[in-house]
């Protein structure tokens, strides 16, 4: 996308951009029309030159998904009791995450 912006560094075509409408400002201060994207960390950089979003490892996923699913290690323990009287959707969203969480601990081990 066009916007007012100046290359703040060189080596990775970082930008700063100009995000109002006062142009005749932006461009006093050196700034010049770029097309420019915004990367995922929300910086700005040169079109083409954003970094992407890293993969997640399997930690940062067993902790995005303990969240969303709000299932802590102590919930999922008692989800897959034998005796447990949960429901099959609860109980597969618990063994998902067990086996990520047992992934990690076979790594680390």
């Amino acid at each position: 996308m066009k916007k007012y912006a100046k290359i703040i560094n060189e080596e990775t075509k970082e930008c700063s951009v100009g995000l109002g409408s006062n142009i005749k400002y932006y461009k006093s201060i050196g700034m010049k029309e770029m097309d420019v994207e915004q990367a995922y960390n929300g910086s700005w950089y040169l079109t083409g030159y954003a970094p992407t979003k890293p993969e997640e490892t399997l930690q940062e996923k067993l902790v995005r998904l303990e969240t969303e699913y709000q299932m802590p290690r102590y919930a999922r323990e008692a989800i897959l009791a034998e005796s447990s009287s949960y429901s099959d959707f609860t109980k597969t969203r618990a063994r998902e995450l067990e086996d990520i969480a047992e992934q990690i601990r076979n790594k680390d081990s």
